[in-house]
């Protein structure tokens, strides 16, 4: 069999240039097991604790045997085996030329590191990441990819490597933003290709993640190089008649979400608005948690060729959700000596856009006067804006709005996390469980982390804790991320009829409600309720799961979510409900609406 393995990215086996069906999932991580150590002995114990963690079948043993005897078939040599068996276990021989991690790390050490980086087809072993035996040998893999990239771009940035060599540092320092060596190199591409307030940026994001994710500071030697570049000279200012120079723009993006999941058809919607329609403002809407932004972000990282003098990412709220001044968020966009005063600085702005074709994704707009200044006034660039409510005063190219998951694509995602296996074993609690979170991205992000911690509690169990739970919103929360806080925040937000109707409406017994018993919960006549209720709807605090032709005809319907929090203010409510009194005949009035 003239065949090669690899696991430097998914499992693959392609024999005369065609892939191999691999089988059962059982049956493939035997094999990634094997491969992922190859030429070494892998043991029953430890394959049967890959396969099965800590409630193994009493034919384990006999499985594996069954497994392997199908992959001998599968991967034979001649009239010899690959996979040989020796005390306590199995042995899977390959040669550098046969598998790729091997071919890696043969090509490294004999001085072609372009050449053994070329191999990576993706992360190590993809797929695999929730069986720890794998995953850890996936973890080391990386480990070893980030020390032959790190030398290679250090031997590149000494040979004057260009753009090209920023490009790829990028990337990658995007899927490890918290590596110093790789930020530093980062940071020195930049600075010798002219760029210093790049690379100053690129320092304060690494300050920033240590911080908030292992509550550390950067190293004396990474501190030590970000005041060398504020110490040095800012460049000579052109000559009054040379014309403006023209730097390479930067492409600043939050790294891709690791546990992106779905959203197929409106990640191609919203591809084919900005590429093959020429919008150049598109606005992504939708509920709290929905996955506004990871879509916009995984988006932007894949139109790299199309919007080559850039992509850009600012959030228009700070910390503490309060909104952030325009000449703020301009200074994070432009480089460090740009013009502060607003007039200056929106001029700078607009001069910057329209020399280039550049992404610019908008995060997290409450209100169409946030956004208008910081949309191109000519030229080609594009801007993607997120926001909870539609921004109708915005004359945008294309809308999409995104809402929960299928039943389906919520459960993968919980699987990502919590393990494949985990979820086949017990496919309809997961189903109960996702269903109890909202089917939202968010929601479901924060149960799989408490399920990965909690790995001694069957999925039956947590779905029987979760749908009867009084305190829903306690299961949804994970280090400072919490629903309670976000649904809080948003509710806070809305004008003040809206948001005195809502825990009204957590008075319902049913989240699916008519108008009728809309108007009757909220002590007004149905002309008020309506606009309340139209307030809510743009808001995304509500839905409407139906298209009615008649308002006193439709069911309205308050998500999972924004439910189980009403209930929670109607629990708490002090002083007594007072009316809700009639409202202007204009959604926009009073106050403008918080984005999801």
């Amino acid at each position: 069999m003239n065949a090669g393995f690899g696991i430097l990215g998914p499992l693959q086996v392609v024999e005369n240039g065609r892939s191999v069906d691999l089988g059962s999932r059982k049956q493939q991580v035997v094999l990634a097991a094997l491969l992922s150590r190859a030429n070494s002995l892998v043991s029953f114990d430890a394959l049967v604790e890959a396969l099965w963690d800590e409630a193994p079948p009493q034919t384990a043993r006999k499985n594996i045997q069954v497994y392997v005897s199908a992959l001998r078939r599968l991967v034979s040599e001649g009239s010899g085996s690959r996979i040989s068996y020796q005390t306590g276990g199995y042995v899977f021989h390959a040669a550098p030329a046969e598998l790729d991690s091997l071919r890696f790390e043969q090509q490294a050490r004999s001085g072609a590191p372009a050449e053994a980086l070329g191999l990576w087809r993706g992360p190590a072993l993809d797929g695999f990441q929730d069986v720890p035996l794998i995953s850890a040998a996936a973890q080391r893999l990386e480990r070893r990819f980030l020390v032959v990239f790190e030398d290679w771009a250090e031997a590149e940035i000494a040979a004057g490597g260009g753009p090209a060599t920023i490009e790829r540092l990028t990337e990658v320092a995007q899927r490890h933003p918290l590596r110093e060596r790789l930020r530093m190199l980062q940071m020195t591409a930049l600075c010798r290709a002219g760029r210093r307030s790049e690379a100053l940026a690129v320092y304060d994001e690494l300050r920033q993640a240590l911080a908030h994710e292992l509550g550390l500071s950067p190293s004396q030697a990474l501190v030590g190089f970000y005041q060398s570049l504020l110490r040095e000279p800012e460049p000579a200012a052109p000559e009054p008649d040379a014309p403006p120079a023209r730097g390479r723009a930067p492409s600043l993006l939050p790294w891709d979400p690791p546990a992106f999941t779905g959203r197929t058809a409106a990640v191609r919607r919203l591809r084919d608005a900005l590429v093959r329609d020429g919008n150049r403002l598109t606005v992504v809407t939708g509920p709290l948690g929905a996955g506004k932004t990871a879509l916009a972000v995984h988006l932007a990282h894949r139109l790299g060729d199309h919007f080559p003098d850039g992509r850009l990412f600012v959030r228009l709220r700070g910390e503490d959700g309060t909104p952030r001044p325009f000449e703020d968020v301009v200074s994070q966009l432009l480089p460090a000596d740009s013009p502060r005063s607003l007039p200056e600085a929106r001029r700078a702005w607009q001069l910057w856009l329209a020399e280039r074709r550049a992404l610019v994704v908008i995060d997290d707009a409450r209100r169409e006067s946030e956004v208008r200044p910081l949309l191109p006034e000519s030229g080609d660039s594009a801007v993607i804006v997120t926001a909870r409510s539609r921004l109708a005063g915005l004359e945008a190219g294309y809308r999409l709005r995104i809402s929960s998951f299928a039943v389906g694509e919520a459960v993968a995602l919980l699987g990502r996390t919590v393990g494949r296996e985990r979820i086949a074993a017990d496919r309809h609690s997961a189903e109960l469980i996702v269903t109890a979170a909202g089917l939202l991205p968010l929601g479901v992000r924060l149960v799989a982390d408490r399920l990965a911690l909690l790995r001694h509690v069957p999925l039956r169990e947590y779905a029987e804790r979760m749908v009867g739970a009084r305190a829903l919103l306690d299961e949804l929360t994970a280090g400072d991320v919490a629903i309670r806080s976000r649904l809080a925040e948003a509710i806070g937000e809305l004008p003040e009829p809206a948001h005195r109707a809502v825990p009204r409406l957590g008075m319902l017994p049913e989240p699916v409600f008519t108008l009728e018993q809309a108007a009757a919960v909220l002590d007004a006549d149905e002309n008020t309720a309506v606009r309340v209720l139209e307030s809510l709807l743009e808001a995304s605090i509500i839905t409407v799961p139906g298209v009615e032709m008649l308002a006193h005809t439709v069911r309205y319907e308050i998500p999972v979510l924004p439910y189980a929090y009403a209930r929670e203010m109607a629990a708490s409510a002090s002083p007594p409900f007072t009316t809700i009194k009639p409202v202007a005949n204009h959604l926009h009035t009073a106050r403008h609406y918080p984005s999801f």
